[in-house]
């Protein structure tokens, strides 16, 4: 019996091994000049599922820019676990190809909610193209307001100008459910803040918006 469990456990190692092979042999596949054969590939890549996405995760930083972009519409189309799936998808906000980080910005707003804790977590790391995508795609999920307002507005005082900006128009695009958080920003300490939230509530355009925008301003101006 003993020696019985002993084959079974060796024949799915074996298994598992071949599998491991089958998705590489795949993921180089997606680099493919034909695209029948790209398609086919990037089908059974899907159809593995979990099985698929450490070999996947590699080829998201193969030199080939195709197997790099193909290996993220795989990822986010298994999705899961997004524990898995997300930070890999996030890398790809990084990679040194534009059209490569649209897609991965993308890939990311599809996935939508379970990627919010991840893209929020990437709001604060070193790489500002990591952070202004994020940003940018957090504004596209737009929920839940009640996390995705409080880092969005943090945001607004980035040391980078770009992420910055793309933190205001993830605001705007969230638009009035986002104008009582811009309102409070007003009245910080931090005169950076102050005027990103300035900005963020003029391009909104409510009348609500205008109306905090002008008593804000007579405010600082009577404590002068």
């Amino acid at each position: 019996m003993k020696r019985f469990f002993l084959i079974l456990i060796f024949l799915s190692l074996v298994a598992c091994q071949s599998e491991d092979e089958h998705a590489k042999t795949l993921v180089t596949e997606l680099g493919a000049g034909s695209a029948s054969h790209r398609i086919r590939a990037f089908k059974a890549l899907v159809a593995m599922g979990s099985e698929a996405i450490d070999a996947l995760i590699v080829g998201l930083s193969d030199e080939n820019p195709r197997v790099r972009e193909m290996s993220t519409w795989a990822l986010s189309e298994i999705k899961e676990p997004a524990g898995r799936v997300v930070p890999a998808l996030i890398t790809v906000l990084n990679d040194p190809d534009e059209n490569i980080r649209v897609v991965g910005s993308v890939t990311l707003q599809r996935l939508g909610e379970p990627a919010v804790p991840y893209l929020i977590d990437a709001l604060s790391v070193d790489a500002s193209e990591i952070r202004l995508n994020a940003a940018y795609a957090l504004g596209e999920i737009g929920a839940p307001l009640d996390t995705i307002l409080p880092a969005l507005i943090r945001t607004l005082t980035d040391r980078e100008w770009n992420v910055r900006r793309l933190a205001v128009r993830a605001l705007v695009t969230i638009g009035t459910p986002a104008v009582d958080s811009l309102i409070q920003a007003l009245y910080s300490e931090d005169p950076d803040l102050r005027r990103m939230a300035e900005r963020a509530l003029n391009d909104i355009g409510t009348p609500k918006a205008r109306q905090a925008i002008a008593d804000a301003k007579r405010k600082f101006s009577s404590d002068q």
